[in-house]
């Protein structure tokens, strides 16, 4: 929120913001824990089954097991700090300081991000024996919702909103799903059975973890520095999303089994392309003034 904000727009948003942050701490930690052993019941049966039939993906899915019971705590621990983080700043975010908006956005993408992590594996391993709702949904929504509150509480023109919301939804979109694949590319890398050799194609899955990871900080990062307006920002989201459209590219033209290193190579084009339209730099950059 900036000064120009209303004080009624304020209240309602800052009271989004507060709720978020209280769910952050005493929800989110313990549903992401809870996940863990549901998803890994299923993976361990999985394993079971596949190395009673010879299948070369047991290895694979061994690690994932670990991956999975190492950032799902992970997740739901950075979200509640980010809960913390909210908490403590309330009174310069409501006050429209420039620098709290950052920290604010930074905070309530934690959940959000983290959350769109974890839908996979509950959707392939619970929801596909189980069905019904993904928690992560929930935990996805705690950060989204008060997320565009802040991002879009400033009295920009149509525009501004406009540039803001596709900016800063394709950043989170795009860091979500370079750190889930990165996270794919990690498990091929090091679960493989033949390692510490390289089996065909799997050497570009180093490429593709490390690249990723990296990317997925840079446009991280991007939040912040954007959500103060910052020049460093447009910089960081600019490389971030480059680096991720040539990682993902390169690793999907090396391994295509499924579309999704495709789709973050298109997401990091997005933000590239946007980065470089004079108009999305002018309005990312500048602050509004009517």
């Amino acid at each position: 929120m900036s000064p120009n904000t209303s004080p009624g727009t304020k209240k309602i948003v800052l009271g989004l913001v507060i709720l978020a942050a209280v769910l952050m701490i005493a929800v989110v930690p313990f549903t992401a824990f809870k996940m863990v052993n549901p998803i890994l019941n299923y993976q361990i049966e999985r394993i079971a089954k596949f190395t009673a039939e010879g299948n070369p993906s047991a290895p694979l899915l061994t690690l994932t097991t670990w991956l999975v019971s190492f950032f799902y705590p992970f997740w739901g621990t950075m979200s509640a700090i980010g809960g913390i983080a909210l908490l403590v700043i309330a009174k310069p975010l409501y006050e429209g300081k420039t620098w709290s908006r950052g920290l604010a956005l930074l905070s309530l993408a934690v959940p959000s991000m983290g959350g769109a992590y974890m839908i996979v594996p509950w959707m392939n391993f619970v929801g596909s024996k189980e069905g019904g709702f993904p928690p992560a949904m929930i935990i996805m929504a705690i950060g989204l919702i008060p997320y565009f509150a802040v991002l879009l509480a400033d009295k920009g023109d149509f525009k501004q909103k406009l540039v803001d919301f596709f900016v800063f939804a394709m950043l989170g979109v795009s860091a979500a799903e370079n750190f889930a694949n990165g996270h794919a590319a990690f498990r091929i890398l090091y679960g493989h059975p033949k390692r510490p050799l390289f089996a065909e194609g799997i050497s570009m899955t180093y490429f593709g973890w490390l690249g990723l990871w990296v990317s997925f900080g840079l446009l991280v990062a991007a939040i912040y520095q954007l959500g103060v307006r910052n020049k460093s920002g447009w910089y960081l989201a600019l490389i971030g999303g480059a680096v991720g459209c040539l990682v993902s590219g390169a690793t999907h033209y090396v391994r295509h089994a499924t579309i999704d290193y495709l789709l973050g190579s298109l997401m990091g084009l997005s933000i590239v392309v946007m980065m470089l339209i004079p108009l999305f730099k002018k309005r990312l950059l500048e602050e509004f003034s009517e």
